[in-house]
């Protein structure tokens, strides 16, 4: 089995879905986190300055999305054929939509345009993203999971987008969905993903 290295700074971000593949397939790797004055040091020699690095046996690789591809079929997490492939794909771009743009409000300044990107949120993505999901539970009948019938990179990325959703204050959001808050609810319930969530560091990204 290859030797992982995960390297991220200290917060949930970028990497967390890769902690959960990890968590969830029950392997080991190491959970590098660093501060920005070693990434300030570290940046001019990585493939294209940006994090998570996933470490291969040595060997970096970066960006989040290829990375959790790529652990999510070596875990087998990315489905039975094509077609479920194709599903999990579309399921991961539908929820970047909206997760991207929540991520990035944490950091904007200008309350103007905080107060527009909310209500985008709220108004446009919001019930688009999670509609969408509502749909894909109901399609896919009493599995439990957004694709298939055992449990995907599909269903980490939904459960990471629901968790940060009420995490930051916004669980009214989900008091039309209850669909999807009880498939957040049920993953965070799988043994190896209750343990990783109950025991990961607490930081406030």
């Amino acid at each position: 089995m290859p030797t992982y290295k995960l390297i991220y700074f200290n917060g949930r971000g970028r990497a967390e879905i890769a902690r959960l593949l990890f968590a969830a397939s029950g392997t080991k790797y190491e959970d590098c986190r660093i501060e920005k004055e070693q990434w300030l040091e570290m940046k001019p020699t990585t493939p294209f300055g940006v994090l998570p690095i996933l470490e291969i046996d040595g060997k970096k690789f970066s960006q989040s999305a290829a990375i959790a591809r790529y652990l999510a079929r070596e875990f087998g997490m990315m489905g039975s054929n094509s077609l479920e492939q194709l599903k999990i794909d579309e399921a991961i771009e539908n929820i970047k939509d909206f997760a991207v743009p929540l991520a990035e409000l944490k950091h904007m300044t200008d309350e103007a345009q905080k107060a527009e990107r909310m209500k985008k949120l709220r108004e446009d993505l919001k019930p688009k993203t999670l509609k969408w999901l509502t749909n894909q539970l109901v399609e896919n009948g009493d599995t439990g999971f957004l694709v298939g019938n055992k449990i995907s990179l599909a269903d980490i990325a939904c459960f990471t987008l629901i968790h940060n959703i009420m995490s930051t204050g916004h669980s009214e959001a989900l008091d039309a969905f209850q669909s999807v808050k009880h498939h957040m609810e049920c993953i965070g319930n799988m043994p190896a993903i209750k343990t990783w969530v109950d025991n990961r560091p607490v930081t406030p990204f």
